[in-house]
Formats: C-alpha cells, sequence, structure tokens
C-alpha cells in the first residue's frame, strides 16, 4: 500500500509541475495522468485485501511513468 501511495504522489508532483510550467499538456502529461489512477487503484485494492492485483496495478503505474518521461 505504502509503494502505490508513493507511485501516486510521485506521479501527482510530476503533473502538478509540468502544468504549472506552462508548456503544453502533452501526452507525457495524459500518460502520468493514467499511471496515477492505475497507483490509486493499487492502493485502493490493497487496503481490500487484494494484494496480487494490487502489486500488477502498481507496477503498471510505475512503469507507465518511466514510459512517461520519453514522451513529450
Amino acid at each position: 500500500m505504502a509503494a502505490g501511495a508513493l507511485v501516486a504522489l510521485v506521479c501527482l508532483f510530476v503533473i502538478m509541475g509540468r502544468l504549472g510550467s506552462g508548456t503544453q499538456a502533452g501526452v507525457g502529461t495524459v500518460v502520468y495522468g493514467l499511471s496515477l489512477v492505475s497507483a490509486g487503484l493499487g492502493v485502493e485494492l490493497a487496503r481490500r485485501g487484494r494484494t496480487r492485483l494490487a502489486m500488477m496495478a502498481i507496477i503498471l503505474a510505475a512503469a507507465g511513468a518511466s514510459l512517461a518521461d520519453a514522451l513529450p
């Protein structure tokens, strides 16, 4: 649950930084948003005891956040 919350916070801070910088929100920002949703889903699944699904959602969120750095 803590790992999912950490990934979600990182995604949230990056989204705020990208939107606050005044540049256009590109595909990378959208991918960060989807990663934020996936990490939040992972936290909720972990809270309900669905640890395997939670880990899959958190890994997907971390991979999406890594991919978003390569996108404009």
